[in-house]
């Protein structure tokens, strides 16, 4: 037919190639996928995080698995990506707030009264905290402030919302017991 044969294998090995790499990463979240859903490692509902982002598994796929963060933020996430997940899902937080106290206050003194007021804390927010927050002690001395560290446990799913209560329920309790939040402080000198 006068075709040259040779040209014709030459384009269908490039275009064979071109095909070749292109599969490469479908052929890889797809394999990935199959041991995703065969391990178990994670299922719908489960909280995890991957690549820095966190979020409830919505949907898993041979191809994809979708991660919804709590803004509603919807992370189509390839499943050969999926590296390095944490599953949070059946493992308790800790809720943390440095609560800053001015230099003035007596540490002593008010060390004394914190215990009382975990308890409350803890007796209004039983379905949110696990156990009665803790007061773990001077965390800095920061240039305006004395920053106290205070966790308290609660589920992962409630983390969020317990670091909330606890900064929430500190604030209005220290302001009880006269304490109030300082604010940026310069000291000026003259000669």
């Amino acid at each position: 037919l006068g075709v040259n044969i040779g040209t014709i294998l030459a384009g269908l090995g490039v275009i064979a190639l071109i095909i070749g790499f292109g599969a490469e990463s479908l052929i890889a979240d797809v394999v990935t996928g199959m041991f995703i859903l065969l391990d178990n490692q994670y299922n719908v509902g489960d909280i995890i995080e991957v690549g820095g982002f966190r979020g409830y598994v919505t949907e898993i796929g041979i191809r994809t698995t979708c991660v919804t963060d709590t803004g509603g933020n919807v992370k189509i996430i390839n499943n050969s990506d999926m590296k390095n997940i944490l599953n949070r899902s059946d493992q308790t937080s800790k809720a943390v707030c440095d609560f800053p106290v001015p230099y003035e206050t007596d540490i002593e003194s008010l060390e004394k009264k914190i215990p009382a007021l975990l308890e409350e804390m803890y007796a209004k927010h039983q379905n949110l905290f696990k156990s009665t927050p803790k007061y773990l002690g001077v965390q800095a001395l920061s240039s305006s402030s004395v920053d106290l560290k205070f966790i308290a446990e609660v589920g992962e799913s409630d983390i969020y919302s317990g670091t909330r209560t606890l900064n929430h329920d500190l604030f209005v309790g220290m302001r009880k017991l006269g304490i109030e939040c300082p604010f940026t402080q310069v000291d000026v000198h003259n000669k």
